[in-house]
């Protein structure tokens, strides 16, 4: 039951934020699964950063964590960046 609540809060935000790119951004369904699929990546990211904390499994969750997310919100970010201009104009 536990990892059924872990999963609930990994997904739920994972398809509130695709459903925000395809609203918010206009993103086709490949397009925001794809900007959404950054989050692969930033884990591995994540993950790699926290190798040297495997003797406290708090700290290396924690730090994993943390990594994730910071590398996830930059990617997300610069994704926003380059399709800013396209957005611009389109609106026009």
């Amino acid at each position: 039951m536990g990892i059924l609540a872990v999963a609930a809060l990994v997904v739920v935000p994972l398809v509130r934020e695709y459903a925000d790119f395809r609203r918010s951004w206009g993103l086709g369904r490949l397009a925001a699964l794809g900007v959404t699929g950054l989050i692969v990546p930033a884990l591995a990211i994540g993950l790699a950063l926290a190798l040297p904390f495997s003797q406290w499994p708090f700290v290396q969750w924690g730090v994993t964590v943390a990594a994730a997310l910071a590398a996830y919100s930059l990617a997300v970010r610069a994704v926003e960046g380059a399709l800013a201009p396209e957005r611009v104009s389109h609106s026009r």
